[in-house]
């Protein structure tokens, strides 16, 4: 009985622990001439008969077709520390997995080529070795999850479907964002103009310096949406990298109390749109003014 009970124990454990899912490794993009490389020197270490005709490093197939024929002649010299023959062995198996990589995102960019031309899916079957227009779409589907899914995540037509909803749903978030930066780019050049003017009473840090070189560089030439937008995100970017610095320091962040140019663009990046007066008054000396007008109008920040 105590042994059926030490039993019933150890397989209750081990049902508690789930099983670990294999992740997908990829090798990605590898140094293939370097290996070819390689493989050429030990294949005449291991003395290749046909050495003389090994291919060239960009040839990769056939370097794999040569390697993979003479594989069975070459030798381990007795005088190396190197097991030759079990090192290109490796190195084969590795530029099999390479290609087999490449030709798994080749061929769904083909079957995504023929069917952006109107090819139906009925004239992939037997190129995808698949007997119906329902197996060539599994099978595609399942060639995208290949390319997308991360550790854990399995190989299915779900998981490809998954993964294209999340990508479709940022790039909208990233079109909504770019509407809602553009819209604000003329407050956003008010801002950077005011920030300009009075740079000196501000403390910087070298990403400060960074964000305000750039709004110096392009705040009067932004004429795309997309130029617009990203000069919105330079001057929050600014704003973030005076107050981070000035919470590190535990300091202020201006050394001028007169100046409102930094809260101005303060409230423009972390509230709503700031009242900045339309004409910059100046006092008869020539400087700049930053007094709010009394009766300022603050706009809510418009949505896409």
């Amino acid at each position: 009985m105590a042994k059926t009970s030490s039993v019933v124990r150890k397989s209750s454990k081990a049902a508690a622990k789930p099983r670990l899912k294999r992740p997908p490794i990829r090798l990605g993009e590898i140094k293939t001439g370097r290996i070819v490389n390689r493989l050429r020197e030990l294949h005449q270490l291991g003395g290749d008969p046909a050495y003389e005709r090994f291919p060239a490093s960009e040839e990769l197939f056939r370097v794999l077709e040569h390697a993979q024929t003479w594989a069975g002649k070459l030798k381990q010299p007795t005088d190396s520390l190197i097991n030759v023959v079990g090192e290109a062995a490796v190195l084969r198996a590795k530029l099999w997995q390479y290609l087999r990589e490449q030709a798994d995102a080749g061929q769904l960019r083909a079957i995504e080529d023929g069917r952006a031309a109107g090819v139906p899916w009925g004239h992939f079957a037997e190129a995808l070795c698949v007997t119906s227009k329902q197996g060539a779409y599994q099978k595609a589907r399942r060639l995208k999850a290949e390319q997308v899914r991360e550790p854990g995540e399995r190989r299915t037509p779900d998981v490809a479907r998954e993964h294209e909803e999340r990508a479709a749903a940022e790039e909208r978030a990233e079109r909504a964002l770019l509407l809602v930066q553009e819209r604000r780019f003329p407050v956003a050049q008010r801002v950077g103009r005011l920030l300009l003017e009075h740079q000196d009473g501000i403390v910087l840090d070298h990403w400060a310096k960074y964000w305000l070189g750039e709004i110096a560089e392009t705040i009067d030439d932004r004429d795309t949406p997309v130029e617009r937008a990203r000069f919105t995100g330079w001057v929050e970017g600014f704003v973030r990298a005076v107050h981070d610095h000035a919470r590190k320091r535990t300091q202020p962040s201006t050394t001028s109390e007169e100046s409102r140019a930094l809260g101005l663009a303060t409230e423009f990046t972390f509230q709503e749109r700031p009242s900045i007066p339309e004409q910059v008054p100046r006092s008869q000396s020539g400087n700049v003014v930053l007094a709010r007008p009394k009766a300022a109008v603050h706009r809510r920040r418009e949505q896409p």
